[in-house]
């Protein structure tokens, strides 16, 4: 089981180097291990998290012009999903 303790660097570089395939950036992590990643749209964040088998355990939210966020999407705009560490190791077979 991933905790905050034992998330390792190695982990964190892999997700990274995925992340950057799609174009996304990390945001890091919370206490629960759940990741944040900003996508350049909603497609990318799509098909990153179809391609890694984390669609059931993903969430999409955006800013919208007015600074208030939420789960309602423009496709085109940047979104931010949030997806559990552990879902992504298992993906890694870690």
């Amino acid at each position: 089981m991933i905790t905050r303790d034992n998330v390792s660097p190695e982990l964190v570089d892999k997700l990274k180097t995925v992340l950057d395939l799609y174009s996304a950036k990390l945001h890091g992590w919370d206490d629960d291990r759940y990741v944040d990643a900003e996508f350049p749209d909603a497609f990318a964040a799509s098909s990153f998290a179809d391609c890694s088998g984390l669609l059931e355990h993903t969430f999409m939210q955006q800013t919208w012009d007015d600074g208030t966020v939420k789960r309602g999407v423009s496709l085109s705009k940047r979104v931010v999903i949030s997806f559990p560490m552990w879902a992504f190791a298992n993906y890694l077979e870690i």
